[in-house]
């Protein structure tokens, strides 16, 4: 069934990944409703509750530090159980049992709603938002939910910051537990045939050392399934030795964690620019999640796509087609979310939607989610880059439209030389779920579920512009790091430069060096 697990490393992780999975959710079809493109087995595992029913809960593991769950229960209403005491269970001691609880966390009125049955329910909104559980949709298995108690959330006194630390961390946690015995393998061993990992996790803070020991560990013991890792660094403006520490911390994370992974895609929370058709809060986690959610989810829509609708690529397959020369591990992420779209008024077309034309993507609605030197710049004027390989995801449109707007982008895109190597197109459009905030244009009005829809080009390619950012992050490897160190990090670094000049010499390289 080309099953994927998903790991979640952090609090920013899990605010994104609470968005992917409320997507998930959504596509689910139930009694007459039209079959959905999308195989659920591929994210979701079949079980039995405690009550007997069939249950389906993602393949995921959700790991957070102490106070980052927030309301979210480790037993769920689909595995709670009433139990009675049993007066033996006391033994000899008959003195009382005195028990403190902590007070719980009051739910949100639209979390409330939800357990309620309530629809719709009670619109969300930026300021209410302290969690990412505020807005989960999903039910997970008691098992999916790893809190770290060492550390606590947003903590004054031990914030949780630095390589060094994670690593450690997850070497104690290992050393006692056997992490992967005790975490991955039960979801890894219900898989028929799993094609793949998928990690989201933080890269500038203490997530990434220990991301980068877990991901050491599952390429030991699951050699041949590919990794793809989407790796999240912090945009807000710090001290500048706080910065200077969060760019260490990257450093070594791509030595590691990008080396290690078959595809490895930093993305910036929030992008540094934003076109004027979004609606976004960027203080708030909850919008810049959403926004990266939909680009990632938008992206790796063929590895769940029935076969049918032209899917069932593999996370080994999209690497290899982005990894033209061996050494190019390292993605970037764009999409472009179409606006102005039309209801159509043939009544044969029973009311649907009517898409929206590729064409309609323009160069001032791109969002690069990833590193983005260049992305005050437009399109036209940015610094010359080699695109080695593209894997573009167009979803929202009619297929029909196809060859007319692949003919259209070469004609507009600035990088027209260059030949797309994969595209689909799929008319499953973006479900933009009542859990997700109104950031960017839709497709119509909401359906009987409540859903409106997006229609959504995502543009995932390998090209010399990470030579740009990893030279920056070289430069401050070379007056920070202690000389211990210093030698082999800059080493791992020069060999991704190295990796991405491989058969290429740009206009630019002298102006470079």
């Amino acid at each position: 069934m080309h099953e994927i697990v998903t790991l979640q490393l952090g609090h920013q992780a899990n605010y994104v990944g609470t968005h992917f999975w409320n997507a998930q959710e959504s596509y689910f079809t139930y009694g007459d409703e039209e079959r959905s493109d999308i195989d659920h087995n591929v994210h979701f595992r079949p079980g039995i509750g405690n009550d007997g029913t069939e249950t389906f809960t993602p393949r995921a593991l959700l790991y957070d530090l102490k106070g980052g769950f927030g309301t979210l229960r480790k037993i769920n209403a689909l595995y709670e159980v009433m139990e009675e005491e049993d007066p033996a269970s006391q033994g000899l001691w008959d003195n009382g049992v005195v028990t403190q609880r902590q007070k719980p966390i009051e739910s949100i009125q639209y979390q409330k709603d939800l357990e309620a049955g309530v629809f719709p329910p009670t619109p969300l909104t930026a300021s209410e938002i302290r969690y990412w559980s505020d807005y989960n949709r999903i039910y997970y298995h008691p098992r999916s939910s790893v809190q770290i108690d060492e550390y606590e959330l947003n903590s004054g006194i031990q914030p949780f910051e630095g390589y060094g630390l994670g690593q450690e961390l997850f070497k104690g946690m290992n050393r006692e537990h056997e992490l992967l015995d005790r975490d991955f393998r039960l979801f890894a061993e219900e898989c028929d045939a799993m094609q793949g990992i998928q990690i989201f996790t933080s890269t500038d803070d203490a997530w990434a050392g220990f991301a980068g020991q877990y991901i050491s560990e599952l390429r030991d013991e699951y050699g041949k399934v590919g990794i793809c890792t989407w790796g999240l660094e912090r945009g807000e403006r710090v001290a500048r030795d706080k910065q200077i520490g969060r760019t260490v911390t990257l450093a070594t994370a791509l030595s590691t964690i990008a080396s290690a992974s078959d595809i490895f895609t930093p993305l910036r929370i929030p992008p540094a620019v934003l076109p004027g058709c979004l609606t976004i809060d960027t203080t708030s986690q909850w919008h810049n999640s959403a926004l990266l959610a939909a680009a990632i989810e938008t992206a790796t829509l063929p590895t769940r796509l029935h076969a049918r609708a032209g899917g069932m690529g593999r996370i080994s397959e999209l690497a290899s087609l982005l990894n033209v020369s061996g050494n190019q591990r390292i993605a970037m992420l764009s999409m472009s979310v179409v606006s102005g779209p039309e209801k159509s008024t043939n009544e044969d077309d029973d009311e649907r939607v009517r898409l929206p034309k590729l064409s309609a993507i323009t160069d001032e609605t791109r969002i690069e989610c990833s590193w983005d030197n260049n992305a005050a710049k437009p399109w036209r004027h940015r610094k010359k880059e080699h695109i080695f390989a593209e894997a573009n995801v167009s979803r929202g449109f009619d297929e029909d439209e196809e060859e007319e707007a692949e003919d259209s982008d070469r004609a507009e895109d600035s990088y027209e030389e260059q030949p797309i190597i994969s595209r689909l197109t799929n008319s499953t459009a973006f479900p933009v779920v009542d859990s997700f905030p109104h950031i960017f244009p839709t497709i119509g009005d909401r359906n009987s579920n409540g859903i409106e829809y997006a229609a959504v080009n995502t543009r995932l390619i390998t090209s010399t512009a990470v030579i740009e950012r990893v030279k920056a992050i070289k430069d401050v490897v070379s007056f920070r790091v202690g000389v211990d160190e210093r030698e082999a990090l800059l080493n791992d670094l020069g060999e991704i430069v190295d990796g991405y000049q491989h058969g290429w010499n740009s206009d630019s390289d002298d102006d470079d060096d």
